[in-house]
């Protein structure tokens, strides 16, 4: 079986000396090793200023300080060649007052960042809740014969920002692009989870 290369790094490397005659000494100078080892390992301290972290089914008490800098990704079927999703990435530290100059700082950023792309639309429009929004679609290049197609759309409520990403071959947009585009037009706020 081929081991993906990230997971190379945790493959188990061959024994040192030192290890092998631990091996040899039983099962009673493991134990006893398993103990010190979790003795070192400190207890949650009183003094660590720490917010409660919600995750998607789970929570953690999160260091004061610390960023929360997750990427959603809900992915979808593989279909002419690519992986169908929508990327989810919210930014808490925004600048902007309105949403059309969040878009149009995203605009230029992914047009100065991704070489030969083409922006074929922007402009505003309305998730489903009736919340502004405003949405571009580019189209590029990855590879010399395969182009693709993404749609974004940007939100901004209450100065956090929220980009939503889903990229399409040219069958698949028309297929089951518009699918997509409602699921990311269904986006909506949940207040019961602050």
């Amino acid at each position: 079986m081929k081991i993906p290369d990230y997971y190379r790094q945790f493959q188990t490397q061959p024994a040192k000396e030192e290890d092998k005659a631990d091996k040899t000494s039983g099962s009673d100078q493991t134990t006893t090793q398993t103990k010190k080892e979790m003795k070192q390992t400190p207890p949650p301290s009183e003094k660590d200023k720490t917010i409660g972290f919600r995750g998607n089914g789970f929570t953690l008490n999160q260091l004061d300080g610390w960023e929360d800098k997750t990427i959603y990704t809900i992915t979808g079927p593989v279909i002419d060649g690519i992986q169908h999703n929508v990327i989810i990435n919210v930014d808490r530290e925004m600048v902007f007052d309105n949403v059309a100059d969040y878009a149009e700082w995203q605009i230029k950023t992914l047009e100065e960042e991704l070489k030969g792309c083409t922006l074929l639309k922007r402009g505003e429009t309305k998730l489903t809740n009736g919340t502004d929004a405003y949405e571009a679609i580019f189209s590029w290049y990855p590879l010399d014969d395969f182009r693709i197609y993404q749609h974004q759309i940007y939100i901004l409520i209450d100065k956090i920002a929220y980009k939503l990403t889903a990229s399409f071959t040219k069958k698949t947009r028309q297929t089951i692009g518009p699918s997509i585009v409602r699921m990311m037009l269904s986006f909506n706020i949940d207040n019961n989870s602050e």
